[in-house]
């Protein structure tokens, strides 16, 4: 590829540092990617008990061993860097690892801060667990009001800060946080700053280490970490990813300067971009298509490269099962609507060789793909053997390549996507080719090494001398290197050489000494070469470590763990009644961990707190774990406050088996309230997200599902909805409604009351269809599973499932649901309920037909973009809503909400409208 270098968009990547498990090097990253090695390993319960982890919560059967080690991270030199021993023991190992390591990416670029006068800092890190889990530990250094020297040893804000003044440098200097993407993002601002002239030299990195390493971590079904503790991208087998730990910076400058100072280029950035999903999703938590694949589009027309032309995509490529086919179908959906992916591109993912590291995982995706580029060859993908069935490579251009492939590439991308919607994608290329040179003058050339004291300078030589040895290396670039790529200290060794072997002898004779005299050494003229990659300064690895007190070294403590005070220990709960004032401050405790509030009470809404569905599946897995509940979702979707979870659990606990209640409160308040029925999927999210956006000023009831095994008729079920209603509110007026299937059951419930005597106000419903619409008898299997699926990927449309993956009986449908982020927070047990509810109910309707009608007020919220149904899948006939005016003589109005029958509770960004459009009814 030609590659302009006149202009000031094009990156140039001149310099990198990285520091991973089994590998402080560039070169020594690529090696191991080369060989598929992988970081993450199994701790022994030795390892686990060393590091505070409690045997009772190692020897769990939810507890997975797994993680990354990142060696020496308690070392730092600290007279280097002008840290006092306590300021270093008292700094975040994250934010030492950063600044060392940003040190290193500059002198692997060979820039120094006195040669460059402008040179920016983007860097991320993740929250400081050395805080939290060692300095708050311990009695000597636990942090009194938490002192300044402190705080920004340990804060977010004051990574790149403290890296800009450590190190001399007059860029900006940003921390930026989005999650997962952190550092891709910072990545992105960096070229921008470069574009922009604000920066000539940019260091965009991230960091991410906790504390303690040696840990593993609780699997709980519907979250992020792996089963096995393995990470598979895209297999069949992938279960989720596993923590890393590690730093990885890049150091970047306009490709123009940098061909214009003979800099080394690793790969060139040619474009980048980054957005967020915004409400265009079902949750906080969940992935978006859409907003994927817009960023990967506008990446590419930022870079002006075709997708034909990306022959390898470095993934998000997490191996949970929920996000592999998602980022699958985004990037596919980009690139085809950028004129088409590439025969045989390839993707990949650094996630199985060292784990999620993060804030930092980005910026370790780039330094792969720029090795990639800079060696023409993609290494061989950990942890891949079968395709998950939903990601159809073998109907695709992309594979997944299992052994080393040496091929042209052209062009290259990277994908990050952050836990709450910022995306982030690059593109990059090879560098471009440089000009042939002339042999370097066969003459003395000035070598020059220094370092702060002599001991470090002999280190340096040795290291140095070693390096020559082993490389062909120009005498011209390695006087230019070291005389205009490195700072220069007081302890000093110069010499004169003709070539880099002679270099390497006379630097193994004088290991810090000062060499012979030689009068002609400031005569010589200053080399012109061009910089190259040379052994970095040789840091004293003094430890600077804090420990937590051993009365309070309890490792990884779960939230359940940390709760344990408020609550009995599994075993003595088993069979004996539970103390409702220690589960409820179980609970409470669990939630306020969950969702980092401590001023959460038990009347708190849960979900107005910021609860998501994510965050419930932890909080109920937690309990269930400690209690030895047999707890799934169900029930609890329907419920809002603290105390609502805790009255539920206590039921579960106490009578085992039993129904939930036949009612919940989605919203109290006073007056008369409005009773809903649910869909015939029997769940109330709907409500519950629809809550969210009235003023609740008026009570909403929602009625739960009677079990699919009652087999109630539409007007069973009315009757015993009434039954429930009557307990509530004796006397009419009785205002009611549903929302699809929910709303015939309102229906028929209105002229039952109706025909009992009882007044009705109000009948609302949303977007139902009028009795005529159904035809036809009950599905068989093939029909049901079919039409199922049709129901499904029509209501979030992200989801797609040919025909080959359709189930076939109940046990395949848990594994097809967990596929999918929309509908993650189903266990299998609330997924198969929910498709037997589904079909009880829609048999049910296709045999109900209203034998009255209705006197009072019908309001219809109809949707105003038609939903086409197969006739034949889901047997449903295109009747307008218009219809119900023949089965109502009193007054009959329609509004219209925007989307379609579906997405009107689907998707986030209409609820707020179908609330506006229902608050007028409720006065």
């Amino acid at each position: 590829m030609n590659i302009d270098t006149s202009d000031n968009q094009s990156i140039a990547i001149i310099g990198i540092g990285v520091r991973v498990p089994l590998a402080r090097t560039a070169p020594a990253l690529w090696d191991n990617l080369i060989a598929g090695a992988t970081a993450i390993r199994r701790f022994s319960a030795a390892e686990l008990t060393a590091a505070g982890v409690p045997r009772a919560q190692f020897e769990h059967p939810s507890y997975v061993p797994y993680g990354t080690e990142l060696a020496g991270i308690a070392d730092f030199d600290a007279e280097f860097f002008g840290f006092s021993p306590r300021e270093a023991k008292v700094t975040d190992p994250q934010q030492r690892i950063f600044l060392q390591t940003a040190w290193e990416a500059m002198e692997d670029a060979g820039v120094t801060p006195a040669r460059t006068p402008r040179i920016g800092v983007f860097a991320a890190t993740t929250m400081s667990t050395y805080m939290l889990r060692n300095l708050q530990r311990n009695s000597e250094f636990r942090p009194d009001g938490l002192d300044y020297q402190t705080l920004i040893g340990n804060d977010k804000d004051f990574i790149a800060t403290r890296v800009a003044f450590k190190l001399g440098l007059t860029g900006p200097a940003l921390t930026v946080q989005s999650a997962c993407s952190s550092s891709l993002v910072a990545i992105h601002q960096a070229v921008r700053s470069l574009r922009a002239g604000e920066s000539d030299v940019a260091l965009a990195g991230g960091v991410s280490i906790v504390t303690p390493q040696l840990a593993g971590y609780h699997y709980e079904e519907g979250g992020i970490h792996s089963r096995d503790g393995q990470c598979r991208p895209f297999d069949k087998d992938a279960s989720g990813t596993v923590r890393g730990n590690g730093c990885g910076i890049i150091v970047l400058k306009r490709l123009s300067d940098a061909v214009a100072d003979g800099d080394r280029i690793h790969a060139v950035l040619a474009g980048s971009a980054i957005n967020n999903d915004g409400s265009d999703k079902m949750g906080f938590t969940a992935p978006g298509i859409a907003g994927q694949a817009a960023v990967i589009g506008a990446a590419l027309t930022d870079a002006g490269i075709a997708a034909s032309e990306i022959g390898y995509v470095e993934t998000h490529g997490t191996g949970t099962a929920l996000g592999d086919p998602l980022e699958f179908r985004a990037l596919s959906r980009a690139h085809t609507a950028a004129g088409g992916p590439a025969p045989d591109c390839l993707l990949g993912s650094i996630k199985a060789n060292l784990g999620h590291l993060d804030v930092a995982a980005g910026v370790l995706g780039v330094i792969k793909t720029a090795l990639i580029l800079s060696n023409q060859t993609v290494p061989p993908q950990l942890g891949f053997e079968t395709a998950n069935p939903h990601v159809p490579l073998g109907r695709s251009a992309y594979d997944i390549n299992t052994e080393p492939v040496a091929r042209e590439l052209r062009a290259a991308a990277v994908s990050s996507f952050g836990l709450g919607g910022t995306n982030a994608h690059c593109v990059l290329t090879p560098a471009p080719q440089l000009a042939e040179r002339p042999e370097p003058e066969a003459r003395p050339y000035r070598i020059t090494v220094t370092a702060r004291d002599r001991n470090a300078l002999t280190r340096l030589c040795e290291v140095l001398a070693g390096a020559l040895r082993g490389r062909s290396i120009r005498i011209d670039d390695l006087a230019h290197t070291l005389a205009e790529g490195r700072t220069a200290f007081a302890e000093k060794l110069e010499f004169a050489a003709h070539s880099s072997a002679e270099a390497a002898d006379i630097l193994d004779r004088h290991r810090g000494d000062s060499a012979p005299a030689n009068p002609n050494l400031a005569d010589l003229p200053a080399a012109r070469g061009r910089k190259i990659s040379l052994p970095g300064y040789p840091f004293d690895a003094t430890p600077h470590w804090v420990d937590p007190d051993p009365a309070t070294s309890d490792g990884v403590a779960s939230a359940a763990e940390s709760a344990s005070a408020a609550a009995t220990s599994a075993s003595a709960l088993a069979g004996a009644a539970v103390d409702p004032d220690r589960l409820a401050a179980f609970v409470l405790e669990t939630a306020r961990q969950l969702l980092g509030d401590e001023a959460l009470q038990l009347d708190s809404d849960f979900y107005a707190s910021g609860g998501q569905s994510m965050t419930l599946v932890r909080l109920v897995s937690t309990v269930r774990d400690t209690y030895e509940l047999p707890l799934g979702l169900e029930g609890f979707e329907r419920l809002r406050t603290i105390e609502q979870l805790v009255q539920h659990i206590r039921l579960v606990f106490e009578n085992p088996g039993q129904a939930a209640p036949a009612v919940v409160t989605i919203t109290p308040g006073d007056g008369p309230a409005l009773f809903l029925v649910p869909p015939a999927g029997g769940t109330n999210f709907c409500y519950q997200a629809l809550a969210t956006h009235l003023p609740g000023t008026h009570p909403i009831i929602a009625f739960t599902a009677a079990p699919a095994t009652d087999e109630l008729t539409v007007r069973e079920l009315a009757a015993r909805n009434i039954s429930e209603m009557r307990r509530i509110q004796p006397e009419g007026p009785y205002r009611v409604g549903g929302y699809s299937f929910g709303g015939n059951v309102a229906f028929e419930m209105a002229i039952q009351l109706e025909a009992a005597g009882h007044e009705v106000a109000d009948v609302v419903i949303f977007d139902s269809n009028p009795p005529e619409a159904y035809v036809g008898g009950g599905f068989d299997d093939s029909e049901f599973f079919k039409a199922l699926v049709q129901m499904v990927t029509t209501a979030f449309p992200g989801i797609e499932v040919s025909d080959d993956q359709i189930p076939t009986s109940m046990a395949e449908l848990p594994a097809l649901m967990r596929q999918y982020p929309e509908v993650a927070a189903f266990t299998e047990h609330d997924a198969i309920r929910f498709a037997h509810l589904w079909r009880q109910n829609h048999d049910s309707i296709k045999r109900h037909y209203p034998d009255r009608k209705y006197g009072g007020t019908l309001t219809i919220l109809r949707a105003t973009t038609a939903f086409v149904a197969d006739q034949e899948t889901l047997r449903i006939r295109q009747v307008g809503k218009d219809v119900w005016r023949g089965h109502a003589t009193g007054a009959v109005r329609m509004v219209d909400v925007p989307g379609n029958h579906y997405t009107i509770f689907t998707d986030a960004t209409l609820i707020p409208q179908v609330a506006a459009a229902l608050q007028p009814l409720l006065g």
